[in-house]
Formats: structure tokens, C-alpha cells, sequence
């Protein structure tokens, strides 16, 4: 090798090297964030595969341990200042005892935290939240930006919300809506109220989708409506905020959409203005009666009982038809990220249900038409509730695709891009199945979303993960499209990782609107 060879091997190393480091930092903070936003969701997305030429792992998540939910709450609050640098830790007996749970739990969630370098022990003081570090910083930042993107996605959020539940919503039940929203003046200790009012607006709605995301979501919305309403605005803002409660209150009230529509949005904007900038004093650290208070964790649910949800909505929502064989208990523990007993304690909840019916010879099989129960309760089985339903997700998904592309033009690493152009190289090819067509589609569109930076696009994908299954299966092998779907695919995906690498963020949000809008529209009249 001459001595220019060597230079080009030289800058290609260290630039193959710098866009793992990148990748890494992205990968690092989406992880932190979406942590921070899950909580327990039921199968949540592998960051690192996604871009990958392999299939997507989607597992469910396993934090069902009281001891690693523990963790996950002490993480929040210092991630949101409430507790600080340098703060004392209750001792294990305290946090052991308001838990009502064993000291070696409450010691596993601390020796978990201490290990990835947010708690230390002091000998002969205990244990404290580390003094301020990269680590702590990376982990307010990521906190942060979470609340920037919920701040968005609410005022999406809520316009949706308002609209379905005037067009859906009892009299009765708009009266008492209103009565809530008049309770959510911001004071300190008060988020929750914020939490509530949309939670019985998206009961409202008629629709199984908005309160069950309502709900996925209500740990990233309390910690958002926290930080605004622990930083209460002065007597001038105060006031207006009083003023516009009252006009929304009586518009909803009266039914009056267009007027709580343009309300909304003046509301968002002071919200947003007593978040922005972050106050210059800073929060109150917790006292630790407080602490312990807010760290009740409940007990998780059964991991069969989720496992078996989650087949059940795989079956409510088609991708699972009469007589298809499901895979062998091995391949299900692997796919599910558990072991064999647990996948076999769930299909024997299933067979019971009447769900799924065993063969000697031929394995376990769907069942046409089952007596779904309560099993398929999850935003799984919510296309199957008729068509608004599933209009509503696609709506929801649309927004946070365009939302995506366009911050994914400003944001996109290098190895991002180089991974879109790979999808796209391998759509190309006609040899594939449909399932590794739609494989291709769905990584395609994770990768713009981590691309973006995205947690909260991420952790929606999550949650209505099996609907949006659901989608892509219809999307590319539902033969009412008609013919030209894999040409005409192939050219809005092509369009939308131009825009990307060009850096273009409206030309990158008009393809991904152009191309989310033609399949939405071909569902809606399919089923017209």
C-alpha cells in the first residue's frame, strides 16, 4: 500500500469511526428519553436495530420487576430536578417500607442506578444522587427534549381531542369536562389536573384509540405539565391563563368547536412561554417524606397476561387469520424477548379463551372469529372497531411521520442516511416477499424517525405497534390499491430520502405527506 493509499484508509477509518460515534450518542440518548417516557409499554422497538439489513426485533419489554420500575421512577426525578446533585437518598428501610417491598428490591434499583453512574455511596452517609456530571447533563437534556416534543404534540393532540369529543360527547359529560379544565390553573403540585381534564376529554371522544394512548402517555404529559406548572407564571400570565380556562370551559360547554379550537392554541402558547425559557431559579428538590411519597410504585402485571394480549391483537387486527400456525413456542420466546414457560403459560390462556386451538400434529393455530373478551382490549384491536377508529390512528400517524421527515432534513447523521439509501436500495429489488416488503417499509420509516431524534415518534410507534402492523400489511398486499403500488411506493419513498439528504425540511415533509396521505386515502375509500 502506497503512502496515498494509506491517507485514504487513514480518513475513511476516521470517518467511519466518527459516525459510529455518533450513532452511538443518538442511540444513547433516544434510549434515555424513551425510558423516561415508557414506563411499561408492551413491546417496544430495538433502537439499535432499526437501519439494519436484518428483521426488526420488537420485544416486550421486561421491566415488570417492582425493583427496575423503582429505578425507572428515581431516574425521572433527577432527570427533572427534583432530585438534585448531591441529594441524599432515603435509607433502603424507608423507601422499603412506603413501597411495602423487600429491602433487596429497593438495594437492586439502587445498585442498578449506581451502576450506570447516576447514585454513589458516601461511606458512613449512604447513598446520593451523583454531583453534577456528563452523565447528569445528558440526562437533563434528554429530559428536555422530551418536553419540547410533547409540547407539540399535544397542541396536535388536543385539537384532535376537542373535535371528536364536542361531535361525540353527552351534554353531561362536556359539563363536567368543563368544570376539570377550570381546576388546571398552573400552581405548584397541580400537573396532574392537566393529566385528568384530557384524559376525561379523550373518554369523550367515542373512540378506544384516545384514551388508551391518553394513558401510555399520562407519565411523559405529568412530567411535562409538572415542569410548567412547578414554574408559575406571573400575575399578568396567571390571569390571562384564568381568563382563557373560562372561555374554553364555555366553549366546550356550549359546543362551540371552531372557537375551543383557536382558544386551545392561544392556551398552548402561553403554556409554552412559562416553560420557555427554563426558570432561572431551580426546582425544589424533594423532601424526603415527598420522595417517598412519589416513588410508590404499583405491581406490574403478569408477564402471560401481556404476551397473550398481544397475540390476541395480532389476531383482532388480521395479521393472524383463521387456521394460520402460529410459530413454535421457541421462536414466539424469542421473537417476545421471554423464556418458553411464560409463552406457554400465555397460549394456554388463549386456548381457554377460545382464541387459539392446539393440534398434536399440525401445532397451534388462530381461530376464526374468537370470543376476544377482554384479551384484545389494547390499542391492538381498535381497527377493528369500525373505521373513525382507525382514521384516527392513521391521523395521528400521519402527523408524527410529517413531523419526523422534516426534522429528520435538519438532524439525519451520516450513518442514518447511508442507512435510508440501503433500505431503499434493497426496496429495488422484485424478489421479495411480502412480509420483507413490509420488514423494509417499516424500518424505512423507524429510521427517519430515530433519524429525527425522536423518542416520543418512537415510543407512539410502540404503542400502537400491531395497528400500525396492521397498516402496512393492508398498505402493500391489500389487492383494492390495484396495480403500480410497489412503483409508486418505491417513488414516494425515493422523493422522501432526497428531501432528507438534501436537507430540505419542507420538501422533506411535503413527500411524506404526499405519500402518508395517498395510502390513508386509498384505506378510507376501500372501506367506503
Amino acid at each position: 500500500m502506497n503512502a496515498q493509499e494509506r491517507i485514504r484508509q487513514a480518513v475513511f477509518s476516521a470517518g467511519l469511526g466518527r459516525q459510529k460515534r455518533e450513532v452511538k450518542i443518538l442511540i444513547d440518548t433516544l434510549e434515555l428519553q424513551l425510558s423516561l417516557l415508557r414506563g411499561e409499554t408492551p413491546n417496544p422497538i430495538d433502537v439499535r436495530s432499526i437501519g439494519r439489513p436484518g428483521r426488526l426485533r420488537l420485544k416486550i419489554q421486561k421491566k415488570a420487576a417492582l425493583s427496575d420500575r423503582l429505578a425507572v421512577n428515581m431516574l425521572a426525578m433527577i432527570a427533572t430536578g427534583r432530585l438534585r446533585p448531591g441529594t441524599q437518598v432515603p435509607p433502603e428501610r424507608r423507601i422499603a417500607n412506603a413501597l411495602t417491598a423487600s429491602r433487596v428490591c429497593v438495594r437492586s434499583a439502587l445498585n442498578r442506578l449506581k451502576a450506570i453512574g447516576y447514585l454513589e455511596a458516601v461511606q458512613g452517609s449512604g447513598t446520593r444522587v451523583v454531583s453534577q456530571t456528563d452523565r447528569i447533563e445528558a440526562l437533563l437534556r434528554a429530559n428536555r427534549e422530551n418536553l419540547d416534543d410533547l409540547s407539540e404534540f399535544c397542541d396536535f393532540l388536543d385539537g384532535m381531542l376537542v373535535e371528536r369529543a364536542i361531535a361525540n360527547g353527552s351534554d353531561k359529560g362536556l359539563a363536567m369536562l368543563a368544570g376539570s379544565v377550570l381546576q388546571s390553573a398552573p400552581a405548584d403540585g397541580q400537573g396532574h389536573r392537566e393529566v385528568e381534564w384530557r384524559v376525561h376529554l379523550a373518554e369523550l371522544t367515542g373512540s378506544p384509540v384516545f384514551p388508551l394512548l391518553i394513558q401510555h402517555l399520562t407519565r411523559g404529559l405529568r412530567t411535562y405539565f409538572d415542569a410548567i406548572h412547578r414554574s408559575p407564571p406571573g400575575a399578568e400570565t396567571r390571569q390571562a391563563l384564568e381568563g382563557i380556562n373560562i372561555r374554553l370551559a364555555n366553549q366546550i360547554a356550549r359546543r362551540k368547536l371552531s372557537e375551543a379550537r383557536a382558544t386551545l392554541a392561544e392556551r398552548s402558547q402561553l403554556l409554552r412561554a412559562v416553560l420557555h425559557p427554563l426558570p432561572s431559579a431551580p426546582v425544589r428538590s424533594l423532601e424526603e417524606d415527598e420522595l417517598l411519597r412519589e416513588l410508590a410504585a404499583q405491581q406490574p402485571g403478569n408477564l402471560r397476561d401481556t404476551i397473550a394480549r398481544e397475540i390476541a391483537g395480532m389476531i383482532a387486527t388480521g395479521q393472524l387469520e383463521e387456521g394460520d400456525r402460529l410459530l413454535s413456542e421457541r421462536r414466539l420466546a424469542d421473537m417476545f424477548g421471554v423464556s418458553r414457560v411464560s409463552v406457554r403459560e400465555a397460549l394456554a390462556i388463549l386456548k381457554q379463551n377460545g382464541l387459539v386451538a392446539a393440534n398434536e400434529r399440525s401445532g397451534t393455530h388462530a381461530v376464526s372469529d374468537p370470543p376476544l373478551g377482554q384479551l384484545a382490549n389494547g390499542l391492538t384491536d381498535a381497527a377493528a372497531e369500525g373505521v373513525p377508529s382507525f382514521r384516527d390512528m392513521c391521523a395521528i400517524r400521519h402527523y408524527l411521520e410529517v413531523w419526523a421527515a422534516r426534522r429528520a432534513a435538519v438532524r439525519a447523521g451520516e450513518a442514518d442516511l447511508l442507512a435510508m439509501r440501503r433500505i431503499l436500495a434493497e426496496m429495488r429489488r422484485s424478489t421479495h416477499t411480502p412480509q420483507r416488503r413490509i420488514d423494509l417499509d417499516l424500518n424505512l420509516h423507524l429510521t427517519i424517525a430515530r433519524a429525527a431524534g425522536s423518542a416520543l415518534h418512537l415510543f407512539v410507534s410502540e404503542v400502537l405497534r400491531n395497528v400500525v402492523m396492521g397498516y402496512f400489511n393492508y398498505s402493500l398486499t391489500d389487492p383494492s390499491i390495484g396495480g403500480g403500488r410497489d412503483a409508486l411506493l418505491l417513488e414516494h419513498h425515493s422523493e422522501i430520502v432526497r428531501a432528507i439528504t438534501a436537507r430540505d425540511a419542507q420538501a422533506a415533509a411535503a413527500a411524506m405527506d404526499r405519500h402518508v396521505g395517498t395510502f390513508r386515502d386509498s384505506y378510507a375509500s376501500a372501506v367506503a
